[in-house]
Parts: structure tokens; C-alpha cells; sequence
């Protein structure tokens, strides 16, 4: 399956407002190309479709310098775009990103946000929101997050920011989580009164707007004092990425090399998933991954040699259990020097195949394998190289498992297109067949899913959010 004659059995595809153009490749074996087909496929076509084809949830950056991203929901054929969430109720900070958008079944939809990162140790934290956007809930980077104007019972945190030579340093930034910022004296020292009880994340920053930094957790006690020493270096923020729902498990991305698991209200994290980073440190070694929906199988892409300086035990995209046991290669990628990076997996509903978003001799394919031997049931890509990785977006199937969600852009992220490419029972895709829903659209993610109808048993709130 890792010959170029194998992969390129395949069609391209490259679509744009409103038209999808194929290329033909000659069959199995050859490789030039042939006639170029132009096909029609509208946006928001009417067409008649099911509850399980469920909802399509797209988020939609506004612009500006800071991303600033809507919800939309859609019907399945692009119609019926209602808006659902945004930040700008929000008490400490009116915007937000929305990344890594992924529905469960349970009237939730998981993701990754910036929203109020200067408040919190990472640079993005996992939310949740209802399907009609009724209530939403941080997750990360603990259950007390972001929580301001609580009630007391209350304590006091008092401490100081050092330098790299343990002198007190003066007009530092001091966040605390619940409270407003403030800056360290001339003597270094700095004090939060009124500070709410329970786990509570405290940071200060070399300057404002910097990634060095220093944090620790604290345990705020009624009616005691906390003191902390803090001394801002050359740490990276941690993040928190690509949340994926599973029974009362919520997996995620603690970049960059690490697949774990906590649940809805944080508890202790258990990884799953460790890479080395192999030898391009400043690289993910976990470039995706996902799990299954009814056994929890993680399928994980580990592209480490990316950089192509020989790292020969982790290129390619993996299997093991819900537990990160019995780990094995499915799809070998060192043994082909074409392939130029992975990314985005989704598996199939009934778990019998895996789509994927790769690069190959610097074009970029969706692909369709079979899950249980690794064998490539289908591929179709982007006919110009400077559609890569980083401006094609794979966002999952179907319920029905006959569709997959993807996105893309070229040259502008404002000018985005999301569509939709059939899949036929044997895995093997149809470019004919695909359709826009939306277009010159700034589209920052979109998952698709199949919604139970129990919202309104639910009460969940925004732990910052006073109610």
C-alpha cells in the first residue's frame, strides 16, 4: 500500500465556491495525468435527508487580530445555518477561538478554545457547550477555572516574583485564577484578597503578552493566607487540544506529544499516549489521532521524523486500545520516501475503516483505509501543492457513514469552503458526487454528528459565568 503506483490509483480533487474540479489520474500503475472533467456542485443544495444524518457544526472566525468564532449549526445539504455560541457574554474576555470541534451523542459538543487564556497556565483549554447552545462549561485546566465574583467563604494568597537569581522582581503580571490581574511591588511582593476556596491556578509572566512564565496550584483555605514564591523562565504554556468524547472519558492532545484522558469536571489525567519527540524537538509527535466510537480503539498518526532525519520507529498511524495497550502499526509511512507528513483520523461509525488527511509527494489526499489490515480502499487530493496539511481540514463522517466533512482554503483563510465527498460501502470515494455547503468563509473547524434530544435535563453553566 505504500508504493506511489498504489496510492496514486486514486483521484484528485480541488473545489472552490461553487464548482469541483476532478483530474483523472490513468488507472492503477501510470503515472501521468489525464483530461481534466469539471464538475458542478452547488452550495447548500436542497436535497432530503434523515435525523441520522444529524446536524454539521461549523465555527466561523469574525476577524480581526483576535479570532473572534461563532457556532453555526447546518442541515446536512449547507441550508439552515443558525447561529449558536459565541464568547461575547463573557465577563473577563469577549472573544475566543474554537478549534477541534468534535459532537457526542449526549447533547454536547466538545472543544479547544482561547478564550480567557491569559487566566489559566494554558494557552488553550477544552470546553463544552449544548447543541442549542443553551449552557457551556470549561473543562480544563481544572475544576475551579477561570471562576470569578464566587461567593466566600474566602482566603488570601500572598507571594513574590523572583528573578533567575532569586532577587524580587517588580512590575511582573500576576494572574490568579478568579481574579483580576495585578503587578508585583518594588519589592517583589504581590497579594490577592477575597480570594474564593479550592484549587486555583497562579501565574506570573516575565512581561505582559509573553510565553515565560510561572505557575503552580494552589489550595485557597477559608479564612487563611497562601503564600507562593514565583519565578517566571523559559517554560512553554501548556495547551490542551482536539477533545474526543468517549462514555465519561474526554480524550485529548496535551501538546505536544502526549494523548490522554480526564473527564467532564477534570479529573487526574491518565495518558495514553506518549511519543519521544524523536528528533525534531520542536515538533508534535502526535500529529492526530482519534477513538473509536464504540469500543474506544485509539488510531494515533505519529509523524516524529517529519524532518526527515531518520527517526526509523515512529512514522505512520497506529492502533491500540482504549488504554493505550497492544500499540501496532497499521500504515508503515518510513518505507516510503513520498510521504511528506499526516494529520487529521477520523474512524468510520462502525469502526471498519479510517480516514485520514496526508501528504504524499507534497499533495495532500484524503485517504480511506481498511481499519483491520491497513489496506488503502481509496484517495482523492488537492491538484495544486500549496494546498498542504496545514490548509485542508479533515472533519469526520457521516452519521450514516456515507459522507466525509472536510474544509480548505488557498491564499486567504477568509476565502474557506466547506464540503462533502460521498463514500460508498467499500470505502472508495466519489469526487463526482461532491458538494459546497459553505464558501469564502474564515472556517476554524466543523464536526458532524447524530444528537440525542435530553438537553433540557441538563444544567450545566460556565464556571465563570455567575448565574
Amino acid at each position: 500500500m505504500s508504493k506511489k503506483s498504489d496510492l496514486l490509483g486514486g483521484s484528485l480533487l480541488v473545489a472552490c465556491a461553487v464548482a469541483v474540479l476532478l483530474l483523472l489520474l490513468v488507472p492503477s500503475g501510470a503515472e501521468g495525468l489525464s483530461s481534466v472533467i469539471p464538475v458542478r456542485a452547488g452550495v447548500a443544495v436542497a436535497s432530503t435527508w434523515s435525523n441520522t444524518q444529524g446536524k454539521i457544526y461549523v465555527a466561523i472566525n469574525a476577524g480581526g487580530a483576535l479570532p473572534d468564532v461563532t457556532l453555526y449549526s447546518l442541515n446536512p445539504d449547507g441550508s439552515g445555518k443558525t447561529r449558536l455560541f459565541d464568547f461575547h457574554n463573557h465577563p473577563e474576555d469577549q472573544k475566543g477561538g474554537i478549534w477541534d470541534l468534535r459532537a457526542a451523542k449526549d447533547g454536547q459538543i466538545y472543544f479547544a478554545s482561547n478564550n480567557a487564556y491569559l487566566f489559566t497556565p494554558a494557552s488553550r483549554n477544552l470546553f463544552r457547550i449544548a447543541a442549542d447552545g443553551s449552557w457551556y462549561d470549561q473543562i480544563t485546566p481544572g475544576p475551579n477555572s477561570g471562576r470569578w465574583n464566587q461567593p466566600c467563604p474566602c482566603g488570601t494568597v500572598t507571594g513574590t516574583v523572583l528573578d533567575s537569581l532569586g532577587s524580587p522582581w517588580s512590575g511582573r503580571p500576576v494572574f490568579l485564577e478568579g481574579k483580576d490581574m495585578v503587578y508585583s511591588g518594588a519589592d517583589g511582593r504581590f497579594r490577592f484578597d477575597n480570594v474564593p476556596t479550592g484549587t486555583r491556578w497562579i501565574l506570573a509572566y516575565r512581561s505582559m503578552g509573553e510565553d515565560v512564565f510561572d505557575s503552580q496550584a494552589i489550595s485557597v483555605q477559608a479564612g487563611q493566607t497562601t503564600n507562593v514564591a514565583l519565578t517566571p523562565n523559559n517554560n512553554v504554556r501548556m495547551e490542551f487540544s482536539r477533545p474526543v468524547p468517549f462514555g465519561n472519558r474526554v480524550y485529548h492532545i496535551f501538546w505536544p506529544y502526549t494523548i490522554q484522558w480526564t473527564t467532564a469536571d477534570f479529573a487526574a489525567p491518565v495518558k495514553v499516549y506518549e511519543g519521544s519527540g524523536g528528533s525534531c524537538p520542536n515538533l508534535p509527535s502526535v500529529d492526530g489521532f482519534d477513538v473509536a466510537p464504540a469500543t474506544g480503539r485509539l488510531a494515533i498518526a505519529n509523524y516524529e521524523a517529519g524532518c526527515g532525519t531518520g527517526d526509523t520507529s515512529h512514522q505512520g498511524i497506529y492502533l491500540a486500545d482504549k488504554d493505550g495497550h497492544g500499540l501496532r502499526l497499521l500504515v508503515d509511512m518510513m518505507g516510503d520516501s513520498s510521504w511528506c507528513g499526516v494529520g487529521d483520523l477520523s474512524w468510520s461509525p462502525d469502526e471498519s475503516k479510517l480516514a485520514v488527511k496526508a501528504c504524499y509527494n507534497w499533495y495532500t489526499y484524503l485517504l480511506v483505509y481498511d481499519a483491520g489490515n491497513g489496506k488503502l480502499l481509496s484517495s482523492i487530493y488537492f491538484n495544486d501543492t500549496h494546498y498542504t496539511i496545514y490548509n485542508v481540514d479533515l472533519h469526520g463522517w457521516s452519521p450514516d457513514g456515507k459522507w466525509l466533512l472536510y474544509s480548505f482554503w488557498l491564499n486567504d483563510m477568509a476565502n474557506g469552503t466547506l464540503a462533502k465527498v460521498p463514500v460508498k460501502s467499500d470505502g472508495r470515494l466519489d469526487p463526482n458526487g461532491a458538494v459546497a455547503l459553505l464558501a469564502n468563509t474564515n472556517i476554524t473547524g466543523a464536526t458532524w454528528g447524530t444528537l440525542e434530544s435530553s438537553l433540557s435535563q441538563r444544567n450545566l453553566y460556565l464556571p465563570f459565568v455567575v448565574k
